[in-house]
């Protein structure tokens, strides 16, 4: 009874005690499950240590590929968020999109001794030991976006709409084209659980309007280049091409490219799902149609804000029967609304 109390107890803390938003605005409230989570602890590896008090405290933060903006973003967000306290590190690693190296760098942290680590998981079945030995090493992890696989419970997870997203895109997309057309999706990696929700969301929804039709599907690894060159495979098979819907903003900037090549800018119907500048730049000037907005800034400083509570407290993921998420607020984005996106949020 007592690891089902302090579940819930850590599960409200981080629903109410942790909100984002899409302006960028996020609180936290004073931890006041101290005994439960006391009592919880008792049989725990974990030390707790206050982020605020001088002692030296470092995070890791393990990114899929720490180039790509989505990561720039976050780990900005992180950075910006630990900032005003010099005793609190962050050190940044970039897998280069291997699960592999990824789960090496985790060994290396975890016998490093760090106090947290916030991970974009390259493959969430791979990655899963590693995070269920961290967290028994007493080492919260929190994911981004790209979790580990679900039966692995750990600190938390901070992450973008994903199946709502694909909906919203398709529903967009539709209004756009008259609700008929042929239409292609570009997609990421699959198996992993948010790019398959996003794909997920989008057929669900396209599937309710009649005339259109998806008349092929190819992965692009979440890559620009690469998706040049599935969306030049698409306009050569599918000349009547109207849309396509791409996993991710980077690959809705290269089939944009490759549209604009094959002398098609603006006539085929381009959506992608981030947020990213490259892409709202590209959205106002005609040559993609929309994406799904995040703000990656909040969604890394929303991820350093739990691992710091989780780091000052005596709470231990043992004790939940699942791991809590934080949703981070999404926005439709169009050339009528893309104004609505500040500069100084634009990521």
């Amino acid at each position: 009874m007592m690891k089902k109390a302090f579940a819930i107890a850590l599960s409200a803390v981080l629903a109410i005690g942790v909100t984002a938003c899409g302006g960028g605005q996020t609180t936290t409230r004073e931890d006041t499950n101290a005994p439960a989570a006391a009592a919880a602890a008792a049989n725990s590896n974990k030390k707790k240590v206050d982020p605020y008090s001088g002692a030296e405290i470092k995070i890791a933060y393990i990114a899929h590929d720490i180039g790509t903006p989505n990561n720039q973003g976050w780990k900005e967000g992180i950075e910006r968020q630990c900032a005003p306290w010099s005793n609190i590190k962050i050190d940044s690693y970039g897998a280069e999109e291997s699960a592999e190296k990824q789960t090496q760098i985790m060994t290396d942290c975890i016998n490093q001794g760090y106090n947290a680590i916030i991970l974009q998981c390259s493959d969430g079945t791979a990655l899963a030991p590693s995070v269920k030995q961290a967290e028994e090493a007493g080492i919260p992890v929190i994911t981004v976006n790209l979790d580990c696989a679900s039966d692995t419970v750990h600190s938390a997870l901070v992450m973008a709409v994903d199946y709502d997203a694909g909906r919203m895109a398709a529903e967009k997309m539709a209004e756009q084209l008259g609700e008929t057309g042929d239409i292609a999706i570009i997609q990421g990696v699959p198996g992993l659980e948010r790019t398959d929700n996003l794909e997920k969301g989008f057929r669900d929804t396209i599937a309710n309007y009649s005339g259109i039709k998806i008349v092929d599907a190819q992965s692009a690894s979440f890559q620009k280049d690469t998706a040049m060159t599935v969306m030049n495979s698409f306009l050569q098979s599918y000349p009547d091409l109207k849309g396509v819907f791409a996993i991710n903003d980077a690959m809705a900037e290269g089939a944009a490219l490759a549209a604009e090549s094959a002398n098609k800018k603006g006539q085929i119907c381009i959506w992608g799902a981030d947020g990213e500048k490259d892409a709202l730049t590209m959205i106002e000037n005609g040559d993609m149609a929309g994406t799904i907005y995040t703000n990656s800034w909040d969604e890394g400083s929303t991820a350093a804000k739990i691992a710091l509570l989780m780091i000052g407290s005596d709470y231990d993921s043992s004790a939940l029967t699942e791991t809590p998420k934080v949703i981070m607020e999404p926005i439709v984005v169009t050339k009528d609304t893309v104004g609505s996106i500040a500069p100084e949020d634009r990521w």
